[in-house]
């Protein structure tokens, strides 16, 4: 309720008890409405990790490894290099790839977050969300919403509050339907999994 001004010796304030005016002028004193909570994040029911993968303070050096050239290059990808920096400062390395028709990239990213608060962050479209098992671990395929035509991103449970975020990236507009685009995002999980396990 906003206060209502009150000049004393007026005539509006002249009839009014002391009291009240007091009363009136003291409505400002609550402060603002309370900010409503932020909605808690969607729970994935994800299954029990079969062990922490061995994710947490890796950097882009090491996230470089987890993709062999010959797994990149089954994937008709190039080598990986550490990803810029976009204000996230998440740890991560970038491949690009070209089969001929059409060019995407491969980004691969540790982010120290459970994979229901990243998917509320970056805006997942609910409605393209798929819970499966990699090797035993919890992974949401997604893309992003308003965006499905441009790529497709897996979301791996990778150890307690550590996500491993793999993002395909079409750079040639409608050269893949979704399902290709989101088979690249699995493989690249994949061989990202196979070698941390292997590493653990």
């Amino acid at each position: 309720m906003r206060g209502i001004p009150v000049r004393f010796g007026s005539r509006f304030a002249a009839g009014i008890p002391a009291a009240a005016v007091i009363a009136l002028a003291g409505c400002t004193v609550n402060g603002p409405d309370p900010v409503p909570p932020a909605p808690k994040p969607e729970s994935m029911n994800l299954p029990q990790r079969p062990q922490d993968l061995p994710v947490e303070g890796k950097q882009d050096a090491d996230v470089c490894t987890w993709m062999s050239a010959e797994q990149a290059r089954s994937m008709q990808l190039g080598p990986g290099a550490p990803l810029p920096k976009d204000g996230s400062n998440y740890n991560g390395c970038g491949y690009l790839g070209d089969t001929g028709a059409a060019r995407f990239a491969i980004g691969v990213r540790i982010v120290p977050e459970p994979i229901e608060l990243l998917l509320q962050k970056i805006n997942s479209s609910p409605g393209t969300r798929q819970v499966y098992e990699l090797n035993g671990f919890g992974t949401v395929q997604s893309q992003i919403n308003g965006g499905e035509s441009l790529g497709c991103d897996a979301f791996i449970d990778a150890a307690e509050g550590q996500t491993v975020w793999v993002n395909m990236q079409l750079q040639t507009p409608g050269a893949m339907n979704a399902d290709q685009m989101c088979e690249k995002a699995q493989t690249a999980a994949h061989s990202a999994v196979s070698t941390l396990q292997a590493q653990s």
